[in-house]
């Protein structure tokens, strides 16, 4: 999610182990709505971030996942804000692995 440009809420050494919150992306054609809708229609469910006043969502990771479920939300969060026209800020070099498709 950070290769994508997603920020998240908490930094590592405090974030839970079984749930990951990301804040909005900053980017005029980001609606939570459409973005939750897109993904569900491809059989993934998230969950917006109602534990704060930041604008955030949160993926769940835990119960029977494997790395390739994983890997295939990550794919299809990426074609979801293709298809939405958001592009969001990488991080630097260095700063995260890749992420094989």
């Amino acid at each position: 999610m950070k290769q994508l440009g997603f920020r998240v809420y908490l930094d590592p050494e405090v974030q839970s182990y079984i749930i990951t919150s990301f804040y909005f992306p900053e980017h005029p054609r980001f609606t939570f709505n459409q973005f939750y809708q897109r993904l569900s229609d491809q059989g993934f469910i998230i969950y917006p971030g109602k534990l704060s006043q930041a604008n955030t969502f949160r993926i769940g990771n835990i119960g029977r996942i494997f790395e390739t479920d994983m890997r295939a939300l990550v794919l299809a969060v990426r074609e979801t804000i293709k298809e939405m026209g958001i592009t969001l800020a990488k991080p630097s070099p260095g700063e995260t692995e890749l992420i094989a498709a």
